[in-house]
C-alpha cells in the first residue's frame, strides 16, 4: 500500500469533500468535543490577530487579501477540479506562493506589532510607581482641558519609543504638571507635537507620531487623535490626548480610543493602566448598542474564517493510499438472484482520508463490504456500472462514509452483473446409488421445494427436473435384498446441472432394498459388420475411411456377475445399408453403428459411428 500526503494547495473542494467531512464528524476519530476545542483555539488566534490589525492600515489590506484568496479559491480551485484544468491549477499554486511573499512585505508593521503583543506578558511585567505620574498627568490634563489647550502625551511601557524621541527635542526632565502645562501652552515652540514620557521623566517633546488612517476613525477627530491611535497601535504605549477644539480628554491604548473621560475617570484609568493592566479599569460602563454591534461584526469575521481555516487544515491533513483491495458483496432480496462473475467482485481502490483510518487498511487483507442492491437495479436484466457510477456506489457504502474516506480511483472501472427472478417449484426426489442397483420402497418426503433463477430453470428439460438423494456411501457393505432405512440423507443441491439457491427440506428419509451391484467394464476389439441389400452391392462399391474404426472399444455397465463374464464376441455391432442413404459421392460420410448388448447390460460410452462412401460401379455386377 502506497501512501502520499497532498500539499495544502492541492485540496479538492467539492460536494463529495463536504459530504465526507459531515459523515466524519462525531465518529471515533472526530469526537464533537475535540472538534469544538480545535475551533475555539483557532477562533481565539483569529480574534487576537483581528485585534492586532484593528485600527491599522493592515485592516483594509487584509480585506483585500481575503477577497482575492476567496475569489481565487472558489473560481480556480473548483473549476480546476471539476473541469480538469491542470495548467490553471499549477498557476494557482505559484500565485499562492507569491501572495505569501507579498503578505510578508505588506503586513510588516502589523507583524511587528503582533510580535510585540506576543511578548507582552503581563504577569512578568514589573509594576512601576505610577501614583506621582498619574497625579501629574491628571493635574495637567485638567488645566489644559479647562483652557482648551491641545496636548498629546505618550507614556512608554515595555516597547521603547526612542525612534520617535530622537527626532524631537531632548529634555530628559522630571515629570511635573507645571512642565507639561508649559510645553503645551499656546505659542510655545514645543506645543504642536507630542511628548514622550519614560518612567517619571520626560524624554523629549515636539515628537512626530505615526498617524492612523482617517478611514479607521471618526471623521470628526483631528490629527492629534489619529497620531495617538497610530502610536498606540504600533507600540504598547498609553497616549493621553486633550482636544484643542472641545477640551475633551481621551486615552489611546492598543489602537483603541477611549473618549470623553472626566477627571475622576482619568485618574482611575491611568492608575489601572499604568500599574500593569493594559486594559480598561475594573469599573466598566455598560455596553452600548455600538459596542454590541462591534462584537457582532467581529464575530461575523472570526466565525467564518475559523470554519474555513479548520476545513482547509483538515483537508490538508488527509493522506492518500493506493492498492487497497475491496471485496464487494451484493446484498439483495430473496426474490432475486444476482450473478456477478466473481463472487464476490474484487476491486483495487485509491482512497483519501484520515491517517488513522487509512493505515489499518492493509493491502494483504481485503476490505470486505456489502452493497444493498437499490430498487433501480432490482429487476431482471443485465446491469453494467460505468466508472463514475461504480465510484459513487463504493463512496456511498456506510463503512466508507463512517470512516470519512474519499474514493479517488477504482480498478477495474466497471461492474457487470445479471439480475434474475428467483422461482420456486416442487420437484420429485430420486435415489442415486452409483454402481448399486436399488429398489426404492419409501422416500419421505418424496417431493421437495427448490428455488433457482428463472433463466436456469428454462434450460432444464421437464424429465430432468429431479433432485437426487445420493445413498452410495451409506450402502457400502450393506447386504442385498434386505430392506434398509436411511435417515437424513442429504439431497444434491442441483437440478439437472443447475445449482439450486435453496432447497427445503435439505434431507429426506429413505427405505430401500439393494437389488444388485452394477459395474462398468471396457471391451476392446468388437468387430463391426456391414449388412447391405443385394441391389446396393450390384450398383456400388463400399469404401471405408479407416479400418481401425471397424474395431470398436466400448464402455458398458450392468450387474457385476454379468459384466465380469462379458466378452467382445458377446457383443454384436453392425452397419445396415438398405439404400444409398445419401452416401454416394466423393466424400466419406459418417454412419451410426448399431450395438446389441446382452440383457441387463447398458452402453455407457457414446454411440459409435464409422465413415464410408459408395463408389458407383462401371457396369452392374451380374
Amino acid at each position: 500500500m502506497e501512501h502520499a500526503r497532498p500539499g495544502f494547495y492541492t485540496v479538492a473542494v467539492n460536494f463529495d469533500t463536504l459530504r465526507a467531512l459531515f459523515h466524519r464528524l462525531g465518529s471515533e476519530n472526530y469526537p464533537i468535543w475535540g472538534v469544538l476545542a480545535e475551533l475555539v483555539l483557532i477562533g481565539l488566534v483569529i480574534n487576537w490577530c483581528a485585534g492586532v490589525l484593528h485600527g491599522t492600515r493592515g485592516t483594509r489590506l487584509l480585506r483585500g487579501v481575503l477577497v482575492v484568496l476567496l475569489g481565487a479559491t472558489l473560481v480556480v480551485r473548483v473549476l480546476a477540479e471539476q473541469l480538469q484544468w491542470v495548467r490553471l491549477a499549477l498557476l494557482y499554486q505559484y500565485f499562492m506562493i507569491g501572495m505569501a511573499f507579498i503578505a510578508l512585505v505588506a503586513f510588516q508593521p502589523e507583524l511587528r506589532r503582533a510580535l510585540i503583543r506576543a511578548g507582552d506578558v503581563r504577569f512578568l511585567r514589573r509594576a512601576a510607581p505610577a501614583d506621582r505620574l498619574a497625579s501629574a498627568l491628571v493635574e495637567s490634563a485638567a488645566y489644559l482641558s479647562r483652557n482648551r489647550f491641545g496636548a498629546l502625551i505618550a507614556i512608554q511601557r515595555d516597547v521603547g519609543l526612542a525612534n520617535w524621541a530622537e527626532h524631537g527635542t531632548q529634555l530628559n526632565a522630571e515629570v511635573s504638571a507645571n512642565l507639561l502645562k508649559a510645553i503645551f501652552y499656546p505659542n510655545s515652540a514645543l506645543h504642536d507635537l507630542g511628548v514622550i514620557i519614560r518612567g517619571n521623566r520626560v524624554l523629549a517633546a515636539g515628537c512626530q507620531f505615526p498617524v492612523a488612517e482617517s478611514g479607521e476613525l471618526d471623521a470628526s477627530l483631528g490629527s492629534r487623535h489619529r497620531a495617538a491611535v497610530g502610536l498606540s497601535a504600533e507600540t504598547d504605549a498609553l497616549v493621553l490626548v486633550v482636544s484643542e477644539e472641545t477640551g475633551t480628554i481621551s486615552l489611546a491604548d492598543g489602537g483603541r480610543l477611549t473618549r470623553f473621560l472626566g477627571i475622576d475617570d482619568l485618574q482611575e484609568e491611568l492608575e489601572a493602566r499604568l500599574s500593569g493592566n493594559h486594559g480598561p479599569s475594573r469599573r466598566r460602563p455598560a455596553r452600548t448598542l455600538s459596542d454590541i454591534w462591534r462584537v457582532l461584526r467581529r464575530a461575523l469575521v472570526v466565525v467564518p474564517l475559523t470554519l474555513v481555516i479548520w476545513f482547509l487544515a483538515e483537508q490538508a491533513s488527509l493522506i492518500s493510499a493506493k492498492g487497497i483491495r475491496l471485496e464487494l458483496s451484493i446484498v439483495h432480496d430473496q426474490t432475486l438472484h444476482v450473478a456477478a462473475g466473481d463472487a464476490p467482485p474484487t476491486f483495487t481502490l485509491e482512497l483519501r482520508g484520515p491517517a488513522r483510518e487509512i493505515t489499518p487498511l492493509r493491502a494483504d487483507r481485503p476490505l470486505k463490504l456489502e452493497w444493498a442492491l437499490p430498487p433501480a437495479y432490482a429487476r431482471p436484466g443485465r446491469v453494467q456500472l460505468n466508472k463514475e457510477a461504480l465510484r459513487s456506489v463504493v463512496a456511498e457504502l456506510p463503512a466508507i462514509r463512517q470512516r470519512g474516506l474519499l474514493v479517488d480511483a477504482i480498478t477495474p472501472e466497471t461492474l457487470t452483473f445479471e439480475v434474475d427472478e428467483v422461482v420456486s417449484l416442487s420437484v420429485p426426489v430420486a435415489l442415486s446409488a452409483g454402481a448399486l442397483e436399488v429398489q426404492s420402497e419409501r422416500i419421505e418426503p418424496d417431493r421437495v421445494q427448490v428455488w433457482l433463477p428463472r433463466r436456469a430453470l428454462e434450460n432444464i428439460p421437464e424429465e430432468r427436473r429431479v433432485v437426487l438423494a445420493s445413498v452410495e456411501k451409506q450402502l457400502a457393505g450393506k447386504p442385498r435384498n434386505e430392506s434398509l432405512v436411511l435417515n437424513a440423507v442429504v439431497l444434491d443441491p442441483r437440478l439437472g446441472n443447475a445449482p439450486l439457491l435453496r432447497i427445503d427440506p435439505a434431507t429426506v428419509d429413505v427405505q430401500l432394498r439393494v437389488v444388485a451391484q452394477r459395474e462398468r467394464q471396457r471391451l476392446q476389439g468388437i468387430a463391426v459388420l456391414l449388412a447391405a441389400s443385394p441391389q446396393l452391392w450390384r450398383r456400388y462399391t463400399v469404401e471405408i475411411a479407416d479400418a481401425n474404426e471397424w474395431l470398436l472399444e466400448l464402455e458398458v455397465e450392468g450387474e457385476r456377475s454379468v459384466v465380469t463374464q462379458l466378452r467382445p464376441q458377446d457383443v454384436r455391432a453392425w452397419v445396415a445399408l438398405t439404400s444409398e442413404q445419401g452416401l454416394a459421392g466423393a466424400g466419406f460420410r459418417p454412419v451410426e453403428v448399431t450395438v446389441l448388448l446382452p440383457e441387463g447390460v447398458a452402453l455407457v460410452s457414446p454411440a459409435p459411428s464409422v465413415q464410408l462412401r459408395l463408389i458407383p460401379r462401371e457396369s452392374p455386377a451380374p
